[in-house]
């Protein structure tokens, strides 16, 4: 469902001249059904709704492909990659970019 709003207003809004670059969503505290934490002050979590999460994420998965939605820890293959060429040295991180100095 959230898929098909997103680009039912992507259509209503989308023109030509303009560059897109692409996005994300972030969708906080989910857990895997078999992951709960307990309760220790109020209610304990509705398994029900959780049961109907889940089943709407693989209704998405099936409908727009496999990984089109999932879980953050879950991870995933990026297939983009950031863009690393301006990035502060890492001197105390790093061996390798520790500044050098010869003395003659």
């Amino acid at each position: 469902m959230l898929a098909g709003a997103a680009l039912h207003g992507l259509t209503l809004i989308y023109r030509e001249v303009f560059k897109y670059k692409k996005a994300g969503i972030m969708l906080m505290n989910l857990q895997p059904d078999t992951q709960r934490q307990a309760v220790l002050f109020g209610a304990a979590p509705d398994r029900a709704r959780s049961a109907r999460e889940m089943t709407t994420l693989d209704v998405i998965n099936d409908r727009y492909g496999r990984d089109t939605v999932h879980l953050g820890s879950a991870g995933g293959v990026r297939r983009w990659a950031m863009l690393s060429e301006n990035c502060t040295p890492r001197y105390t991180t790093s061996w390798t970019e520790l500044p050098r100095v010869v003395a003659k």
